[in-house]
């Protein structure tokens, strides 16, 4: 690997979010955050905003919502 190899796993959550803020509209990122008993879901292309009763199902939503972001592109 080079010295000049960036990760965004590395990155900063501040610089995350930038990052997918200026994703253009792609599925660069989806969030899954808890709202009172329930979770809201949302990806940065701005097409998906859902609720999920648990943070598993809220990952397979978003998985979900991914695969098939990338079928229709």
């Amino acid at each position: 690997m080079s010295d000049d190899y960036e990760s965004a796993l590395e990155e900063k959550p501040l610089e995350f979010l930038a990052s997918v803020a200026n994703s253009g509209g792609s599925c660069d990122g989806q969030a899954v955050v808890p709202d009172g008993d329930r979770y809201r879901c949302w990806c940065s292309c701005g097409e998906w905003n859902v609720q999920a009763p648990t943070q598993a199902e809220g990952l397979r939503l978003a998985r979900l919502h991914t695969s098939t972001a990338g079928a229709r592109q």
